[in-house]
């Protein structure tokens, strides 16, 4: 008789602990990832690990074409010893190497020709406005295009007889692309010739170097060099400087190799 009378309490005590749990889970919902096109909207009680969750959710994927690649750095720079050639455009035939003569840069026959000096990179193809110094050549170190004469104009292209030599300047020499300046060069030994120094494009691969007259006006003419054989100069219309100095100037290459 006892224990049926014991049964009503203790069914309201465990409906009492029933309550009290369900009024506890009530209190702390679920935390679900927001579903497709759904904006999670609980910012409060999450732990670290639950919001870097959902950072992550939000986040679009990156494609592999528009990642950023990354860049490899160039090598350093380092100072080459150079021997430059001669060689015939219109055959590919050498004719010898650079030395120093009574007016500049000559064609020697007989060897490689005068050491000089540029910088270089194994990441470099190709480099423009670069100075070549002739270590060799005191007080006119830099290896530049100088005034053929003080009777020639100083403006390159075609119809017009104007043409530089391929000599030495003293420095500082003139920046890349500046206008002709006065310096003091190798021929004379005065400053009373336009110069130019920074002209000198190199192929770093295939050793060709080429050069870069400016025209007073600022514009780039097409700069060829020649030879008569022995001197070097530079025009922008090889039969108007034949007529103009003498017949006998031809079209030249001029190529590099690292010197020995």
């Amino acid at each position: 008789m006892r224990s049926f009378l014991l049964i009503p309490p203790l069914i309201g005590a465990l409906l009492c602990v029933i309550g009290a749990n369900a009024a506890v889970a009530g209190d702390s919902p679920v935390r679900r990832f927001a579903l497709k096109g759904a904006q999670a909207t609980q910012t409060t009680n999450l732990t670290p690990a639950e919001l870097y969750a959902r950072e992550l959710t939000h986040k679009r994927p990156t494609r592999r074409s528009t990642a950023q690649r990354r860049q490899e750095s160039e090598l350093p720079e380092i100072q080459a010893n150079i021997n430059i050639g001669a060689i015939t455009a219109s055959t590919g035939s050498p004719l010898g190497g650079l030395t120093l003569g009574t007016s500049g840069l000559e064609v020697d026959l007989s060897g490689p020709g005068v050491n000089l000096v540029t910088t270089a990179s194994p990441s470099w193809s190709s480099r423009t406005d670069r100075r070549i110094t002739i270590s060799t050549l005191s007080g006119f170190p830099n290896l530049g295009l100088v005034q053929y004469d003080a009777s020639s104009g100083l403006t390159l292209g075609v119809g017009l007889p104007n043409g530089v030599l391929v000599t030495g300047v003293a420095d500082p020499g003139t920046a890349a692309g500046s206008l002709p300046s006065f310096v003091a060069n190798y021929n004379t030994g005065l400053s009373d010739l336009a110069v130019e120094t920074d002209v000198w494009t190199i192929d770093y691969i295939t050793g060709i170097i080429s050069a870069q007259w400016t025209n007073p006006d600022g514009s780039k003419p097409v700069t060829v060099l020649v030879t008569d054989g022995t001197n070097i100069a530079a025009t922008g219309d090889v039969l108007a400087f034949n007529l103009a100095h003498g017949l006998g100037w031809f079209p030249i290459t001029l190529a590099y190799t690292i010197a020995p």
